[in-house]
């Protein structure tokens, strides 16, 4: 008994590894569904409370179970059209409050029906710095904090070793919702979600920008380059009547699965340091 045991435990162990290899690492509905209860019997029609046992159908037979239909995952109508609306949407906005209703209601980005929370700055940033992360991680999309958990400490040692906080910079996302398995974002929904970045940028009036990941440079710089080559490059962003200089590197949750390339996170730090200090 005590070695049957120990075996099941094992397979589940690997299941959730597998699970977790396969990018499934998160739970897109709020109640959990007993699928055994859900097995159509022989007929098609009818659903039951009871399991089916080989293929006999069970005695007791009930009403059907009321199903909802199942929500698009797929934003319809054409890009260009929905970057349209979304510029429309975000310099319509005057405020951060009023950019996180636009993007609430925008239905453009796919991304929001899979995502548990948005992700974007709540409030304008004290010492000029505004910090700009790649996608939402999982632990951000669970309780809908920006840089929380692991990389959250993670990200609290790097601005400690230039002299600055949480509390005194800014600090968003490039795409506010995180995108199943945490693949990689499409051209579409960089396209599309672009305004509202932007639009961020320009209510937060940023003096230095702070960028990790490759996705803001796609979006704002038009860099389509590999991140260890975007790293430590300096791009001059023009927002509004402004020119804001924005330095890209490696990220917290990149430097915690690549320990070793901390070297090169830390002379971008100690670059941009220096550069926010003469200024």
């Amino acid at each position: 008994m005590a070695d049957d045991f120990g075996t099941a435990r094992n397979l589940d162990v690997e299941l959730l590894r597998w699970h977790l290899a396969a990018g499934v690492d998160a739970i897109l509905d709020d109640i959990p569904h007993d699928r055994f209860n859900e097995l159509l019997v022989n007929d098609g029609n009818v659903r039951t409370g009871e399991p089916v046992i080989g293929n006999k159908s069970p005695h007791v037979q009930r009403e059907p179970i009321a199903r909802l239909p199942a929500a698009s995952i797929v934003a319809t109508g054409s890009s260009e059209d929905w970057v349209l609306k979304a510029l429309e949407a975000a310099h319509s906005a005057h405020s951060l409050a009023e950019l996180r209703e636009r993007l609430e209601s925008f239905e453009g980005a796919a991304l929001k029906r899979t995502a548990r929370s948005m992700i974007m700055a709540s409030a304008p940033t004290v010492s000029g710095v505004l910090i700009i992360g790649d996608i939402p991680e999982a632990d951000d999309d669970r309780s809908g904090e920006v840089f929380s958990g692991r990389a959250g400490i993670m990200l609290d040692l790097m601005l400690a070793c230039i002299g600055l906080s949480r509390e005194t910079v800014a600090l968003t996302t490039a795409l506010p919702w995180r995108p199943p398995g945490n693949r990689a974002p499409t051209p579409q929904e960089l396209a599309v979600l672009t305004p509202f970045l932007e639009r961020q940028i320009s209510l937060i009036a940023p003096r230095f920008i702070l960028s990790f990941g490759t996705s803001t440079a796609q979006m704002l710089a038009g860099r389509q380059d590999q991140l260890l080559k975007l790293r430590g490059q300096w791009h001059e962003l023009k927002c509004d009547d402004r020119v804001i200089p924005m330095l890209t590197t490696l990220g917290p949750s990149h430097l915690l699965r690549h320990p070793a390339q901390k070297r090169y996170a830390w002379r971008d730090l100690k670059f941009f340091h220096e550069r926010i200090s003469a200024n």
